[in-house]
């Protein structure tokens, strides 16, 4: 008995090898997308959680992007109509499961205290100062007509000057000071609780507590509202500043000047009839400039924070620089400011995104800002707060006076280094970027309008919102749950249900845990296509979904292409055995010491890999500590035995056809005639026209929704690699399938192939005989699986032009493998026996 061996000791080595193999990366493999799976679900609950869980806004709040896309823009709580009353947001902050609840209640747009600049000069000094003012949105600079002065000093006349405008002549004080109007910009003021605010983005508020007194405010700041104003953000103009001397006036000129205006008065000639006026100073005042001019670029230092009251001179270096005490500094220091700079205040309406059929995004341009140029995007409301007796400067009724002085600062930099977004609304910094040079950063102007909404550069408290936008003045509730620290099931479960319970009182309530920030490009009129950052509502639950439809799909797929893998290996040895147990037979062995043998061997063969898996991953999970590839190995082991159990009982059912079907054509007949030792190929380039017309589409999708956010960018770059592995293990098996099958077939027709050789036919004619088969069932296979992926696209991705196109490409990718592996396996088997025929019958 120990002559007969019905396996070679090399050919058991190799089945063990390849088991082993086999065994062992689908066990790895599958492990790897538990593991995956776990890492994402961590990912989730560790930073999926923002700053807050919740936003609580008033009925009809989401806007039309909103609804569409399911994105908010940064610091979109700057605006608003409010909606929610004080009364409603104590009742949300007294809920026993609320540990913070945050209001916002949007104020408007206000300018800085409008006050001068100055530079100091000497009394008798003919100089020609030009100032014009410029802002920029990071692309286009935009830029004010100019204003001028000629100051003649006081040789000829006390306060000699020519100014271009009344205003310019106006806010001009002369003598010893040179003043220029300091150009006027525009800032978000917000209301917030301090103590609310204050929790929850650990910063200390308490200054809006505080009662002011500013002697150079209204009343001593009385009335006037303590805000604090957001630190590093200067006013976003420069002032270009020219400078000339003059030749000095006679009295003789000064009259030919007089006699040109009407009834000699230049003011009466500036405010009656300014063309006029601008004649008479260029055809004569100009002419006495000695056009030797120096010209300086003035720029805000960051220090100026937006509601300063300090007044602004050009020091020796001709910087702008803020005066803290006027009687500090050698020399005269003057200028003038108004105390009632807020009385008029704005309100920004959204901007109006226009979203297209393939969801991309254009903002439309609605105006042009007629003092710079700037294009705006929005429209915008004039609110006026309170009114003012002409007669004094003073306000009719003082209780009604609505007017700032700054008491602190404050810094808040959100979503610097956080995956998730829970978007405060009013603190987000972040600039949109041009998408042709993203080195190219954008930010709003001077002028308001811009589609960039800006984080607030101002906080007061919420107790005078009411005062500036009546009953119901909030915009917003942020809502963070107590108890929670993370997002996970138990969490999102718990916030979902709060979420439905505020929503059933009518409230809009959006649910941020989970949410993240994602980069979208949005076509800007004037502009062109811009990358500004926007938060994506449920990122977290899409990344999560995402990821379990992909590992669904890989893991059939990978199921089905390891299944044929080893199933048919398995078939393919039992049939190779049966005629040595039909032999066993005739010669007298009986069926059971045939049977035993056959187990004893399949034992070692499967038995001998399995032990070799289970002590290797055993080893590994003492030296890891990661126990599920053991565990996988088990039942991957097991679905091996049941797939020999089942492999021996179709091979005892199978029934040799003895001759071939009577059919027209030969090479149909042979295809048919070998059609169960085709079978695994067909089945794995099924699979393999799949992976290759549909796979690649639907994870590039799926990788594309992920990533769409910074939290799924950074999941999906920890799970990348696995990806990668289980492709390549997917093309690995599926294409040793079909070559083994294909070696197998010209094995088994190697008596046909030496009868053709036998009866003098080429090799190549030989080979062209039996591509042309190969072609055949394979291309049909192909075909199959090509159609069977364009179902499976059309349900879960979409299909295009693109996508029929590169899956035919697939197709012709995949044959064009399997046709090089037939006739590298078909040259193989000639060369193993057909050589001494075809010498024979040469």
């Amino acid at each position: 008995m120990k002559k007969i061996k019905l396996y070679s000791k090399q050919f058991l080595y190799i089945i063990i090898i390849v088991l082993i193999v086999v065994i062992s990366t689908v066990s790895y493999t599958f492990s790897t997308m538990t593991e995956a799976k776990q890492q994402v679900t961590q990912d989730i609950t560790d930073f999926a959680r923002g700053t807050y869980d919740i936003l609580i806004r008033p009925p009809n709040a989401r806007t039309q992007i909103e609804k569409q896309l399911h994105v908010i823009e940064e610091n979109y709580l700057g605006i608003g109509d409010g909606g929610i009353t004080l009364k409603q947001w104590e009742s949300i902050k007294n809920h026993p499961q609320v540990e913070i609840a945050a209001p916002v209640a949007s104020i408007g747009l206000f300018t800085a205290r409008e006050r001068t600049w100055m530079m100091e000069k000497l009394e008798e000094e003919a100089t020609y100062y030009e100032v014009t003012y410029q802002t920029d949105d990071g692309v286009n600079k935009y830029v004010t007509d100019k204003e001028f002065v000629y100051d003649f000093g006081n040789k000829v006349e006390d306060f000699l000057t020519f100014a271009s405008s009344l205003d310019v002549d106006s806010n001009y004080l002369g003598g010893e000071i040179a003043s220029f109007n300091f150009p006027s910009s525009f800032h978000q003021v917000v209301a917030i609780d301090p103590n609310e605010e204050g929790e929850l983005t650990k910063y200390d508020f308490t200054p809006l507590t505080e009662q002011v007194y500013d002697s150079e405010a209204y009343e001593n700041g009385s009335y006037s509202i303590p805000i604090m104003s957001l630190r590093d953000v200067s006013v976003p103009v420069t002032i270009q500043f020219t400078i000339d001397n003059l030749k000095d006036v006679t009295k003789e000129e000064l009259e030919v000047w007089e006699s040109k205006f009407v009834e000699g008065a230049k003011y009466l000639t500036l405010h009656q009839n300014p063309t006029l006026y601008h004649e008479i100073v260029e055809q004569y005042i100009s002419k006495k400039r000695m056009n030797a001019e120096k010209t300086f670029e003035l720029v805000p230092e960051k220090t100026h924070s937006p509601f300063q009251q300090k007044l602004l001179y050009l020091d020796e270096d001709m910087k702008l620089a803020l005066e803290e005490d006027m009687f500090s500094k050698d020399g005269p220091v003057g200028g003038t400011f108004h105390w009632h700079s807020q009385r008029i205040g704005y309100r920004l309406a959204p901007v109006k995104y226009e979203i297209r059929e393939d969801n991309t995004t254009f903002v439309k341009q609605t105006g042009v800002d007629k003092l710079y140029g700037v294009p705006t995007y929005r429209d915008m409301e004039e609110i006026e707060f309170y009114q003012l007796d002409e007669n004094d400067n003073l306000a009719i009724n003082n209780d009604e006076f609505f007017g700032f002085v700054e008491n602190g600062t404050f810094s808040i930099k959100e979503n610097t280094k956080t995956l998730a977004s829970a978007p405060l609304g009013i603190y987000g910094s972040e600039a949109p970027r041009l998408a042709s040079d993203e080195s190219v950063t954008l930010h709003p102007s001077a002028v308001p309008g811009s589609f960039i909404t800006t984080p607030a550069h101002g906080l007061i408290s919420i107790e005078h919102a009411e005062k500036a936008k009546g009953e119901a003045p909030i915009d917003a509730i942020r809502v963070k749950i107590a108890g929670i620290t993370g997002y996970d099931k138990q969490a999102a479960t718990l916030i979902r249900e709060l979420a439905e319970a505020w929503e059933k009182e009518g409230f809009t309530v959006d649910i941020v845990a989970g949410a993240s920030l994602q980069d979208m490009t949005v076509e800007v009129e004037g502009l062109g296509k811009v990358i500004q950052p926007f938060t994506t509502l449920g990122a977290a639950d899409t990344v999560l979904s995402s990821w379990n439809v992909l590992q669904v799909v890989l893991t059939v797929l990978y199921s089905l292409v390891a299944l044929t893998f080893i199933g048919f290996t398995f078939f393919n040895l039992l049939a190779d055995r049966k005629k040595d147990e039909q032999l066993l037979a005739r010669l007298g062995w009986s069926e059971k010491l045939i049977r035993r043998i056959r187990y004893q061997e399949w034992a070692w063969m499967i038995g001998l890999p399995v032990m070799v898996v289970v002590i290797g991953f055993t080893v590994f999970g003492f030296w890891q500590g990661q126990w599920q590839p053991l565990v996988y190995s088990f039942i991957v082991s097991g679905i091996c035995f049941l797939l020999y159990v089942i492999a021996e009982l179709a091979q005892g059912r199978k029934h040799e056809r003895q001759t071939r079907s009577h059919r027209k054509n030969i090479t149909t007949q042979n295809i048919w005639f070998y059609r169960f030792n085709l079978l695994a190929s067909c089945v794995q380039l099924i699979l393999i026209t799949i992976l290759t017309s549909f796979l690649p589409f639907f994870i590039q999708q799926n990788v594309r929704t992920t990533t769409e956010t910074r939290l799924g960018t950074y999941i999906h770059g920890e799970i990348e690699g696995m990806f990668i592995i289980v492709l390549v293990l997917l093309y690995t098996l599926s294409l040793i399938t079909v070559y083994q099958s294909l070696q197998r077939l010209w094995e088994k027709r190697k008596a046909e192939i030496n009868l053709f050789l036998y009866l003098g036919w080429g090799r190549r004619a030989i080979r062209r005989y039996f591509m042309k088969e190969v072609l055949i069932w394979a291309g049909l296979t192909s075909f199959i699986g090509y159609l069977i992926s364009m179902i499976i696209t059309a349900i879960l991705v979409e299909v295009n032009v693109m996508t029929v196109l590169l899956g035919l490409t697939g197709i012709v990718l995949v044959l064009a493998i399997t046709l090089v592996g037939a006739l590298y396996s078909l040259q193989r088997a000639e060369s193993k026996g057909g050589d001494k025929l075809a010498n024979k019958a040469s």
